[in-house]
C-alpha cells in the first residue's frame, strides 16, 4: 500500500490534502495518509478533530518529543503512531500503555539523516524495536552511494533467513537521498507495508520521496505470478529411452511429455528396438532387446537411410540433439553392423570431438566428414578394455561410452580427464542403475574412473520421468526478477545439473521456498546482487543467468563459457550481442563473460529499462527462452526472428510464459 505524507501547515490545509488523497482510493484501495505532527503546527484539539473525522486510515508521526499530540491522535482513532524507537523505550510505562490502547498499531522508527550505519548496527535497532513491542519496525538511513542503499535492503533477506531474531515483525527499510531513491520502491517490492509519497513535488517532506504520480508510473507492469508445471526432463528421458531400447522386454514410461529431442530418441528406439510407441493413455512403451530381432524397417525415419555414407546399413536419425548424436555413436556400434548416425540443422556443423579416436581405440570404426562432423558411419562392436579420454568438451560422448561398454564382452575401465558437466555423467549412471546395469566410479586426482563389468544386460523397468530443471530455469529467473511463481513437477532430490540454479538465485538475493509435499518450489523476487558463476558443470544455465545478471546490481562474472560456443549457437557471443542491443554492458573474453547489471527497482525509478527491438535467436532454443524473459524488463516490444526452435526442448513454453505475465 502507499502512504501519502502530509506536512501542510494548519488544520484547513491538512483537510484539503486529505480530500485530495481520497481521489486516489480507487486506484490504491489500501491507501493510508501520514500526518506529520511536527510539521503541521496542530494543537491537541485540532489533532483530535482531524483524526476523528478522516475517512482514510491515518498515521500520526512526530519527529519531536510530543507525547501529548500522540495521545490526542490515539484517542481520536489513529490507525498508527510512528514513534522514535529510543524515545518510546524511554517513555513512562503508562504513556507506552496509552499508545498501545485501542486498535492503534505502533511503528517504532529509526532515522539517520547523515549516513547509513553498518549492518550489525541496523540489526541491533530492529531487535530493540521488536523487544519494545513494535507492530512495525521502520529503519531509514541516508545513502551517499548505491552500496549504502543496498546495505539497508539487505535487512529484508536477513529477516527472511531468520538472522534478525526469532520473532519476525513487518519491516520498512529504505534509504533517503538520490542514491537511495530506488530503495523506496525496492522496499515495497520486498514486503514493506508502506511506500511513502507526496501529493505534489512541493509537498515532499524527505529527500528522495516519490510523488503519487511517480508511484502510479511505477506500477509493476512487469510482474509475473501464478503456478506452472514443468515437462519431463529430456536429459532423463533420452537416456532412459535408449536404455529401454537395449533392455530385453517391455519398459513403460509415465509423464512422457513430448519435445523434438525426446521424439528423436523415440525415433532411434523405433529403429533398433522391437517396438516403440505411445499408448492411448499417453505412456511410452518400448519393447527392446539386445540384439533386437531382425524386422522390416517401418520407422518414419526410414527415408533417411539414403543419407548413409555406406550402403547396406541402418540409420539412427537424431534430429538436432547433441546428446543423442554422441550417445548413439558408441551405442549403435554394439549392434555389430554398419549404422549411420545423422541429424539436421545446426547439429550437422557441430564437431564430434574425440569420437573417432576413442571408437577406434575400442576396436570399432567411426567415419566422420573431413571436418569431423556428422554424418558418422559406425561399425562395431566395441571390445571394451581400458581407455582414457578428455572431458573438456563435455559429457555427451562419455554418456554414450558408459551406456555401451556394459554390453562389451570384456570388462572396461573408463578414465575421464578434466571432466566437465559431471552431474550429467552421474545422471547417466543413475539411469543405467535403474535398468539393472552396474557401474562403479571414484576419483583419482583430477580423473573420474569408471569400472564397468562387461557382458551385462539391461533389464526393462517402469519409471515416471521427473520434471525438467532445464525447462524451469527461465521461470525461476523470471520470478527472481519480476515477481513470484510456484513451479511444480520438480524432483527436489534430483541429480539434474540445472538444479544448481537454486544456489545462484538464493545467493544473489531472491527468495526460494522448497515445497516437498507439492513437488516443487516457490521463487520470489529479491534485491538482486551480482554473482559469480562457473559454467563447467551446468553450461545450459548461462543464457538464463545472463538475463538474471542484467537485473543484478554490479558486475557478474561467468567462467567456463568457451565450451558453449559449440551448441545450437555460439551462446556466449549471442547473449553478449543480445544484451548489448538491450543496453546492458556485456563482454565475452575467451572462457569468461562479464555482465554489469542494475536492479529492476533502479531501472524503473531511474528510467533505465532495457531496450526493445528485433533480435536474432540463431535458432537456439535456450537463447530464445532467455530473451523472452528479458523482454519483461524492456521499455518497448521485443520481436524474436524465430521461436519455433523452442519446440526442441519445451513446446509449451510460450503459452505457459504468457500465462504468468499479468
Amino acid at each position: 500500500m502507499i502512504c501519502i505524507s502530509i506536512g501542510d501547515y494548519g488544520l484547513d490545509a491538512c483537510r484539503k490534502a486529505l480530500k485530495r488523497c481520497e481521489k486516489y482510493r480507487r486506484q490504491f484501495p489500501d491507501l493510508v495518509a501520514e500526518i506529520r505532527l511536527d510539521l503541521c503546527g496542530l494543537g491537541e484539539d485540532e489533532v483530535h478533530e482531524l483524526f476523528s473525522g478522516s475517512r482514510i486510515p491515518l498515521i500520526a508521526t512526530c519527529m519531536k518529543r510530543s507525547s501529548h499530540l500522540y495521545e490526542a491522535a490515539v484517542l481520536a482513532g489513529a490507525a498508527y503512531v510512528d514513534v522514535n524507537v529510543f524515545s518510546f523505550i524511554n517513555l513512562k510505562k503508562e504513556n507506552q500503555a496509552l499508545l498501545r490502547s485501542r486498535r492503534t498499531k505502533i511503528i517504532l522508527s529509526f532515522h539517520d539523516y547523515q549516513m547509513t550505519p553498518g549492518t550489525d548496527a541496523l540489526v541491533k535497532v530492529y531487535r530493540e524495536a521488536v523487544a519494545a513491542g513494535a507492530d512495525i519496525v521502520k529503519i531509514v538511513t541516508t545513502a551517499e552511494t548505491t552500496a549504502d542503499a543496498l546495505r539497508v535492503l539487505d535487512l529484508y533477506k536477513l529477516l527472511e533467513d531468520g538472522r534478525m531474531g526469532r520473532k519476525k515483525v513487518p519491516l520498512i527499510a529504505f534509504a533517503m537521498g538520490n542514491a537511495g531513491r530506488f530503495s523506496r520502491l525496492e522496499a515495497h517490492r520486498q514486503g514493506a507495508p508502506f511506500t511513502y509519497c507526496a501529493l505534489k513535488q512541493k509537498y515532499i517532506v524527505a529527500p528522495g520521496m516519490f510523488t503519487v504520480e511517480e508511484v502510479e508510473s511505477f506500477q509493476d507492469r512487469t510482474a509475473v505470478s501464478g503456478t506452472v508445471d514443468m515437462p519431463a526432463s529430456k536429459s532423463v528421458a533420452q537416456r532412459a529411452i535408449i536404455a529401454a531400447m537395449l533392455a530385453k522386454g517391455e519398459s513403460e514410461f509415465h509423464n512422457c511429455t513430448r519435445c523434438r529431442d525426446i521424439d528423436s530418441a523415440i525415433g532411434v528406439a523405433k529403429q533398433f528396438a522391437q517396438e516403440a510407441y505411445v499408448d492411448k493413455g499417453g505412456d511410452l512403451i518400448i519393447r527392446g532387446g539386445f540384439p533386437p530381432e531382425k524386422k522390416k524397417n517401418d520407422s518414419p525415419f526410414s527415408s533417411l537411410i539414403s543419407m548413409s555414407m555406406q550402403s547396406g546399413g541402418r540409420t539412427a536419425f537424431v534430429g538436432e540433439s547433441g546428446l543423442l548424436s554422441r550417445l548413439c555413436i558408441p551405442v549403435v556400434a554394439q549392434f555389430g553392423e554398419s549404422v549411420t548416425v545423422t541429424g539436421e540443422g545446426s547439429l550437422m556443423d557441430r564437431h564430434m570431438y574425440g569420437c573417432k579416436e576413442a571408437m577406434e581405440e575400442l576396436g570399432a570404426s567411426c567415419i566422420l566428414t573431413a571436418e569431423e562432423t556428422l554424418p558418422a558411419v559406425v561399425c562395431g562392436p566395441i571390445k571394451g578394455g581400458e581407455i582414457t579420454i578428455s572431458g573438456k568438451k563435455g559429457s555427451q560422448f562419455i554418456t554414450g561410452l558408459l551406456m555401451a561398454l556394459p554390453l562389451s564382452k570384456k570388462d572396461s575401465v573408463l578414465r575421464v580427464q578434466n571432466a566437465t558437466s559431471v552431474p550429467y555423467i552421474l545422471l547417466t549412471v543413475d539411469v543405467m542403475q535403474k535398468f539393472g546395469v552396474t557401474v562403479e566410479w571414484h576419483r583419482e586426482g583430477d580423473e573420474l574412473v569408471f569400472n564397468i563389468p562387461g557382458k551385462q544386460k539391461y533389464s526393462p523397468t517402469e519409471m515416471t520421468f521427473e520434471g525438467d530443471w532445464s525447462a524451469a530455469v527461465n521461470f525461476i529467473v523470471a520470478a527472481a526478477i519480476f515477481g513470484s511463481l510456484t513451479i511444480k513437477g520438480l524432483n527436489l532430490g534430483t541429480i539434474q545439473a540445472d538444479k544448481k540454479i537454486l544456489d545462484v538465485v538464493r545467493g544473489c538475493g531472491a527468495s526460494v521456498e522448497e515445497l516437498p509435499d507439492d513437488g516443487g518450489i516457490r521463487v520470489s523476487r529479491g534485491s538482486l546482487r551480482a554473482f559469480d558463476f562457473d559454467a563447467t558443470d551446468s553450461p545450459d544455465l548461462v543464457p538464463a543467468l545472463s538475463v538474471l545478471a542484467a537485473f543484478s546490481e554490479g558486475t557478474s562474472h561467468f567462467t567456463g563459457v568457451a565450451r558453449l560456443r559449440n551448441k545450437e549457437s555460439n551462446r556466449p557471443v549471442v547473449m553478449e550481442e543480445g544484451l548489448k542491443a538491450m543496453g546492458v554492458p556485456a563482454r565475452v573474453d575467451g572462457d569468461t563473460m562479464d555482465i554489469t547489471g542494475i536492479s529492476l527497482a533502479r531501472r524503473i525509478v531511474e528510467g533505465k529499462m532495457l531496450k526493445g527491438g528485433n533480435f536474432h535467436t540463431f535458432s537456439d532454443h535456450r537463447v530464445a527462452m532467455a530473451l523472452k524473459v528479458a523482454s519483461l524488463g524492456c521499455s518497448s516490444k521485443v520481436t524474436l526472428d524465430s521461436t519455433d526452435c523452442i519446440d526442441k526442448s519445451f513446446p509449451g513454453f510460450l503459452k505457459l510464459f504468457e500465462s504468468i505475465h499479468q
